[in-house]
């Protein structure tokens, strides 16, 4: 059964899709899927995208849950992360999303958490949960981690909070430096993507420009302190492997969706975030380049240049002149606490 213990006199029970796009996370993917399905409150569906897998993932999740009453699996061409959410977006039957990843844990309480959020605000457009990180004990035992330190990083909201908006959500979160823009964070209602042409660009860092926009079509946003996720930080991963120009690229279109938002709130406080998120986003691309010693093609550059001199700050301006400079300065400011980590 799925919310029976949840059943009451409503005609309709709202129906939770879980999408979980795969690609080659052979020795991941049963322990992902398996802590979606094995909830104490079971989803509507789980829709699988093999992404075009080339290590036997999708043979596997064939093997594992092609006739498992609640799985849908899809095979596609490879088209990344965002096509592969899209791709299940299309294919879901529910009232609500969920994005997870295939090579991460979901904690028991999750669902039953969402439903009795949701029993106690049944219009709710966005659900907002914490998550913590671990090492993969898969790529310490072969030695992966060796060559690298590990940074294990904390997701915590620190609140319990419902507010009449996505907006206003966002703009508390950002100043307690609690918005996240992991879209595995979040369960959303459906009529959102549906009404807003909700989707992934075909692009790297797709959530910082996926996400903002999700806050700010949203109505009411529950926000919990409770840890439902635990992410795998995997060496080698699409997020953190070695960056090109598509990394750029990818907080370049950041940049756009957060002037697009600036453009239409009147909203003071909201504008501030929203430009802190962008000046954020450029200092990410100075760091590509600076860091990764990555070189642009002339669009990129020319995106940039506009952006700096749009928002050209402190931070900046010592980022484009030493960027390991302001490195040293932000960690220091950060561990200090004068500034937000």
């Amino acid at each position: 059964m799925r919310v029976d213990y949840f059943m009451t006199e409503e005609p309709t029970i709202p129906k939770l899709s879980v999408i979980i796009p795969v690609y080659n996370v052979l020795e991941y993917v049963q322990e992902a899927v398996d802590s979606i399905l094995t909830q104490s409150v079971k989803p509507w569906e789980v829709i699988i995208v093999d992404d075009g897998s080339t290590d036997g993932s999708g043979d596997l999740v064939e093997t594992l849950y092609g006739s498992h009453p609640l799985v849908k699996i899809i095979h596609t061409a490879n088209g990344g992360l965002g096509e592969a959410r899209n791709t299940g977006t299309r294919a879901a039957t529910g009232d609500y999303i969920y994005y997870f990843d295939s090579d991460d844990i979901s904690v028991d309480g999750l669902i039953g958490q969402f439903y009795q959020t949701l029993a106690q605000h049944p219009d709710m457009d966005l659900f907002a949960f914490s998550a913590e990180s671990f090492e993969d004990p898969v790529g310490k035992s072969k030695g992966e981690a060796q060559s690298q330190q590990v940074r294990l990083i904390s997701y915590r909201r620190r609140m319990e909070r419902v507010f009449p908006s996505g907006e206003q959500a966002f703009n508390t979160l950002s100043e307690t430096n609690a918005f996240i823009p992991n879209a595995w964070l979040y369960i959303y209602a459906r009529k959102l993507q549906t009404q807003h042409q909700l989707f992934f660009l075909p692009i790297i860092h797709e959530d910082e420009e996926f996400t903002p926009r999700l806050f700010f079509v949203a109505g009411k946003t529950c926000v919990t302190d409770n840890v439902y996720f635990q992410r795998r930080i995997r060496i080698g991963s699409i997020m953190q492997s070695s960056r090109s120009e598509k990394n750029a690229i990818g907080y370049l279109r950041a940049c756009d969706a957060l002037e697009g938002l600036m453009q239409r709130t009147s909203v003071r406080e909201s504008r501030k975030h929203l430009r802190a998120r962008i000046v954020k986003n450029i200092l990410n691309v100075i760091g590509v380049a600076k860091s990764a010693g990555v070189k642009f093609s002339a669009k990129s550059q020319g995106e940039l240049d506009m952006l700096v001199s749009r928002y050209r700050n402190l931070d900046i301006t010592l980022a484009e002149n030493n960027y390991f400079a302001w490195r040293v300065v932000n960690f220091a400011l950060k561990q200090l606490k004068i500034r937000d980590a």
